[in-house]
């Protein structure tokens, strides 16, 4: 059966090659559908150990991942991502089965750990130089579970150290987002965690935020949370599109970090209104601030990121 289709490479051929860059916004556009259903057949070949599928499968998509314009190469990582991310929690020897099918350079994507030496500081000063550590960035599994507990108790410590109002997060509702493969750790060669954030939908996934982003004191100053803030962004866009991404916050640092990723201030009204949510904030130092102005307003500040607006400045 012919899966792909025989104008497929054609077509993938000549989106990579157009060097026009409003050609490119228009066919990149008109491509997603056919790049998701690579994808579909690529995932279908590697379940069903079809290895010469699977070669000519990504063989086109190698043609998109280097050649194509920004777009249709962040939309090309982001369609395999979110084909292929279910492997990850699977035994070793599923995921090394999957390395006989998949090219290195799509594995590396995200489901091989992406692990480097960082010194990305966010607000543009000079950070700290960073030390030996290789650190690995990838989505949480359930072997991360043993750090909840840890992770949890950074969060609180910081929170008090800082003297500002945290929601406070149980392991259990950790463990929950790893399971559901909605968060995002780094961890050192010495398999200590180094930082973490994860993922929480309200509204039927109309909204979504990016929520406990923490890094461990050790590792702080040295662009930790900029590696992990990016990662879990782009889950977030790859599980919900459409959704509006929002977060609150009292720390200068996430703001210039949201604000490099396109967020912007806007009113409480203007973010989930999810019970839920509100909810989360009890354990808030300044929670009795927020009730007397009926969730209006509190010493957060608020920041959404649109999805539709920022359609065409993604990269």
């Amino acid at each position: 059966m012919d899966y792909l289709g025989k104008g497929l490479p054609l077509m993938f051929g000549r989106v990579a090659h157009f060097r026009s860059e409003n050609l490119h916004q228009t066919i990149a556009g008109e491509v997603r559908p056919s790049i998701e259903r690579l994808f579909c057949v690529a995932k279908l070949a590697v379940d069903q150990n079809d290895l010469k599928l699977s070669q000519k499968c990504f063989a086109l998509a190698q043609v998109l991942l280097h050649h194509g314009n920004p777009k249709i190469r962040l939309f090309t990582k982001l369609s395999f991502i979110k084909s292929f991310r279910r492997f990850l929690p699977e035994s070793d020897q599923s995921r090394q089965r999957l390395r006989s099918f998949v090219p290195a350079d799509f594995y590396n994507l995200f489901l091989s750990p992406q692990t480097g030496n960082t010194s990305t500081e966010v607000s543009g000063t000079e950070p700290e130089k960073a030390a030996e550590d290789q650190i690995v960035y990838r989505l949480a599994t359930e072997a991360d579970l043993v750090y909840a507990e840890q992770i949890c108790q950074e969060m609180y410590d910081s929170a008090i150290a800082r003297g500002c109002g945290i929601s406070k997060r149980e392991p259990s509702q950790l463990a929950q987002k790893i399971r559901e493969g909605k968060a995002v750790i780094a961890i050192n060669q010495d398999n200590e965690w180094v930082g973490f954030s994860y993922i929480e939908v309200y509204e039927n996934g109309r909204y979504v935020s990016n929520s406990g982003l923490i890094v461990s004191p050790a590792y702080r100053k040295r662009g930790v949370a900029w590696e992990i803030k990016q990662r879990i962004f782009d889950l977030s866009r790859t599980l919900y599109p459409d959704a509006k991404i929002f977060s609150i916050t009292t720390g200068s640092a996430v703001m210039k970090m949201n604000s490099k990723l396109g967020f912007e201030p806007v009113s409480y009204a203007e973010i989930t209104q999810d019970p839920r949510f509100w909810e989360g904030c009890k354990s808030c130092v300044n929670h009795a601030a927020l009730l007397s102005k009926n969730c209006k307003n509190c010493f957060c500040t608020a920041m959404l990121f649109e999805p539709k607006q920022n359609s065409g400045d993604q990269s």
